[in-house]
């Protein structure tokens, strides 16, 4: 018996059935990728925010009610919202794995600059002219910060320190809520309650 091969029209059909089951699979496989990559991309983002809040609440942690001195000798209080940062602030606790002779008070504070939120810090409190300045990138893509205070009056107010104040007060909030407006994921609201102020505030 002769052996019976293909013929053309049915290597046609075959062939086009193998193409289209090869474009559904690429399309499938392309979705998966691209989902994959979607899924990583919004993980590492989460994760950039996530760092930046935890490096501000590690700040706020170690607020204190200490005003210091700007580089005209002029008092500048404890903490404070003004048109150079949105934030700053005295804080305790800075690391010295050096073991250097300094002190462990450092002024920070949070400004944005053309979509990047940057972390400042003074190498001393009281400020001489031109005073060291360090900044670090903390978050991009960030579009407005908005700062309120919780006053141990208890409403909440958009400016620190009150108009009561004076020059240099040590006046600390209860309270800071820091909202981040972000191009891609909208505002991000984070409260974060300050360390109880002293006995003699409290009064």
């Amino acid at each position: 018996m002769r052996a019976r091969g293909f013929t053309l029209i049915e290597l046609l059909v075959a062939m086009s059935i193998f193409a289209v089951v090869s474009v559904m699979a690429y399309g499938g496989l392309r979705l998966l990728v691209d989902n994959r990559d979607q899924v990583t991309a919004s993980a590492d983002r989460l994760g950039e925010i996530q760092r930046a809040f935890s490096i501000i609440e590690r700040d706020m942690q170690q607020a204190l009610a200490r005003g210091v001195r700007d580089p005209f000798g002029d008092p500048r209080q404890a903490m404070l919202s003004d048109d150079l940062a949105a934030l700053e602030f005295t804080r305790a606790g800075r690391a010295n794995p050096l073991g250097r002779t300094r002190s462990e008070l450092q002024r920070v504070g949070y400004r944005l600059e053309e979509g990047t939120l940057l972390r400042m810090g003074w190498e001393v409190l009281d400020q001489v002219p031109e005073p060291a300045l360090s900044e670090q990138p903390l978050l991009e893509g960030v579009e407005e910060i908005t700062v309120r205070f919780f006053p141990p009056e208890g409403e909440w107010v958009e400016v620190w320190p009150p108009a009561s104040a004076g020059p240099g007060s040590p006046l600390l909030p209860l309270a800071v809520e820091i909202t981040l407006t972000l191009e891609d994921m909208g505002a991000l609201p984070r409260l974060f309650r300050l360390p109880d102020p002293p006995m003699e505030q409290q009064q």
